[in-house]
């Protein structure tokens, strides 16, 4: 049901008002222009009758501050007037206001012309929202979005810019035609929406480019994750659409930009990203890099992208075809085991954990006789998993283990000894070991 807001400094004319409104329309009632601002800081009805003649603040001067307001300036008002003045009339409506209605008020006029206004304000919403999306995958059009970046809502005056970039699309519609490439193009969008918040802005630039702000203060350590999750999202959907039907996959490639360090409107963040953007694909493409213009920090691309979090992980379990590129790995034989294990857990209620293994190198010092970290991990591992557990590598340095009818808190205890055993056996403190672990396979209560 429609909400109005009427706002009379007269007992008789609210109390009348609402009483042919009431069946309709939810009604609030406001005696002067401070208490209906007031009203308006709480909620955003759907029109606004506002009388023209009150004390203190007349309806001119509200209706200044509803307009001032970007929460309240598109709200339709309805101006209510006694006297039949064509100054004020042509006042009002060079303010904004949709009519005037003269009191007192024919309940049937005065019904028709609200329905009007309001049906008249869809249709202008409607239109507007089928102007700023795109019509394929319905996400915000290039126009829309630079409206957003360039013209900001309050607190949204910080961010960052993702430019993203699906790799090898050209071979889609070559291979499949367009039809198959809009299917890749709507999979695509739908996995952004999945990854991101209510307040973050999702845009098809164009093609096969989209991209993303994220409003707000946040450490790159955290938006690096919401890249990467986007890419193993993406990834996995795309190549899952096209099955076996093809001998190349799709990948997924990000420049980020920060607002408003790397630029304060779209034109300056979109060139920084796109930069960005540039340099993962002149370096192996699939991945992501943020935009600067320190030297020395070439190296932050592979270091980050030759790794994968939990999310990728399952994703890469779970896909149905072979798997190429930077995160190929020999571990068919796990990836039976993790099948079985989550098959039996849908008819058992069981705890398994899966846990990813990272090590973080903080000063590479070659040695002569220097063991690999991974095979340092390898019998950290080795010598602490229980009987039942499996584990394989996943990479130069990551490893990945099922632990077998185990809670969080047993695997964090598993997970413990293996980082001390770790610890112990690489010696000099140049060696971390972080982790990731999740349950899986649990049957839902």
């Amino acid at each position: 049901m429609k909400h109005i807001l009427i706002v009379d400094d007269v007992t008789t004319n609210l109390k009348c008002a609402a009483e042919v409104l009431k069946d309709t329309y939810d009604v609030t009632t406001a005696k002067s222009g401070k208490a209906a601002l007031q009203i308006l800081r709480e909620i955003q009805p759907d029109l606004i009758m506002l009388d023209v003649n009150m004390p203190e603040m007349n309806g001119f001067e509200v209706m200044e501050r509803i307009k001032e307001d970007p929460v309240t300036r598109d709200i339709p008002v309805i101006f209510l007037t006694a006297e039949a003045d064509k100054e004020n009339e042509v006042t009002g409506l060079k303010m904004g206001a949709m009519d005037f209605i003269k009191k007192p008020f024919e309940p049937d006029i005065m019904r028709s012309r609200i329905e009007k206004i309001l049906q008249m304000t869809e249709q202008t919403k409607e239109l507007q929202n089928i102007a700023g999306r795109d019509s394929l995958t319905n996400l915000l059009n290039r126009r829309c979005f630079e409206k957003i970046l360039d013209q900001p809502e309050e607190g949204k005056e910080n961010g960052f810019f993702l430019l993203l970039d699906l790799d090898n699309f050209k071979q889609v519609n070559d291979t499949f035609g367009h039809v198959i490439g809009d299917q890749v193009l709507i999979k695509f969008a739908r996995v952004m929406e999945e990854e991101a918040s209510p307040e973050d802005a999702i845009c098809r630039i164009g093609g096969d480019e989209f991209a993303i702000f994220i409003p707000g203060t946040y450490e790159k350590s955290k938006i690096k994750s919401i890249a990467r999750r986007m890419i193993a999202g993406i990834e996995f959907e795309v190549n899952d659409l096209l099955l076996d039907t093809c001998d190349f996959k799709l990948s997924v490639s990000i420049g980020i930009a920060e607002k408003p360090e790397d630029g304060s409107h779209f034109a300056e963040l979109y060139a920084a990203a796109d930069k960005a953007l540039y340099y993962v694909k002149q370096n192996g493409k699939r991945g992501c890099y943020f935009y600067h213009t320190e030297e020395g920090k070439e190296k932050e691309l592979d270091e980050d992208n030759n790794l994968i979090d939990l999310l990728q992980l399952q994703r890469l379990i779970q896909e149905k075809s072979e798997q190429s590129g930077a995160y190929r790995v020999e571990y068919d034989g796990f990836k039976r085991i993790y099948h079985f294990v989550s098959r039996c857990m849908e008819r058992k209620s069981q705890d398994v954990q899966l846990v990813l293994f990272t090590i973080q190198e903080q000063e590479h010092i070659e040695g002569e006789n220097e063991k690999p970290p991974i095979e340092i991990l390898e019998e950290a591992v080795s010598k602490s998993l229980r009987r039942g557990d499996v584990a394989t590598r996943c990479g130069n340095t990551q490893y990945v283990a099922i632990l077998m009818n185990a809670s969080e808190e047993n695997g964090t205890l598993v997970v413990k000894r293996i980082q001390k055993k770790f610890s112990e056996l690489s010696g000099d403190g140049r060696l971390t070991l972080g982790y990731e672990m999740v349950s899986v396979g649990k049957k839902e209560e």
